[in-house]
């Protein structure tokens, strides 16, 4: 197969006669089949894959038919069937109005947008085209990838709305409970005979105590090494507890 291009330049038709019959006899001589394109304007670039594949088909087949257990294995896989007419009515081809009328596209075609922005190489096809959003207004809006020297998507969560309404409903669970408790302690003196300074100062202590429990806790906690030495005092009252 020789392939003829830059014919947006200058046609095979147009060439002198002296070259046409240079190509037209390298052809004949190696019995191959001429083909025009263009890179530029895309014309015969369809027609030179689909030559260039079929000749690969029978290529490939002429191989297999040569080797007679491939060949028997490519005929049992072929079945030919005869249909009978059935009556005489006669079926036209039905084409829908889809298909007749074509698929009308408004606006720049890709191939028009590449040659207007740069040509091939330098045109890409925008991702955005492809975004669905519930506005087709806002698929080519620029948002922050940076932000006070930052990286935006660090901070992004995406269950940040669920997050939101846990909390907030946690806070909402949280101010009910106090209500009920200012409720319940409304009366200067309970059915018990507390009165509720003196309960607010005790539960106050409790508090107080349990912060300082922990607080010990942790330090015992975070303590690696303990001091095994002991004052003479402490020795001597030991030793006093146990008579000697």
């Amino acid at each position: 197969m020789i392939v003829l291009t830059k014919i947006d330049l200058v046609k095979f038709a147009d060439l002198e006669k002296l070259s046409k019959s240079l190509i037209e006899g390298l052809a004949k001589e190696h019995n191959a089949y001429l083909i025009q394109m263009s890179n530029q304007s895309g014309d015969g670039i369809a027609d030179v894959k689909q030559k260039a594949c079929d000749i690969l088909m029978d290529y490939r087949l002429t191989q297999k038919g040569k080797d007679p257990k491939k060949a028997e294995a490519l005929m049992s896989r072929l079945h030919i069937t005869m249909p009978k007419k059935r009556d005489n009515i006669e079926r036209a081809p039905l084409i829908p109005d889809t298909v007749k009328r074509g698929l009308k596209k408004t606006g720049p075609t890709v191939k028009d947008l590449q040659e207007e922005f740069g040509g091939a190489g330098n045109f890409y096809i925008p991702v955005e085209e492809h975004y669905q959003l519930e506005d087709e207004a806002w698929k080519f809006d620029r948002w922050p990838e940076f932000y006070l020297g930052k990286n935006v998507m660090d901070f992004y969560d995406p269950d940040i709305e669920e997050r939101l309404n846990a909390l907030e409903a946690e806070e909402e669970k949280l101010l009910n409970m106090e209500a009920n408790e200012n409720d319940l302690m409304e009366d200067e003196e309970n059915s018990d005979g507390i009165r509720e300074d003196d309960l607010k100062r005790a539960l106050k202590e409790v508090r107080s105590k349990k912060a300082i429990f922990k607080l010990n806790h942790k330090m015992k906690k975070n303590l690696r090494a303990r001091s095994k030495n002991k004052k003479l005092s402490d020795m001597e009252e030991h030793l006093e507890k146990k008579g000697i």
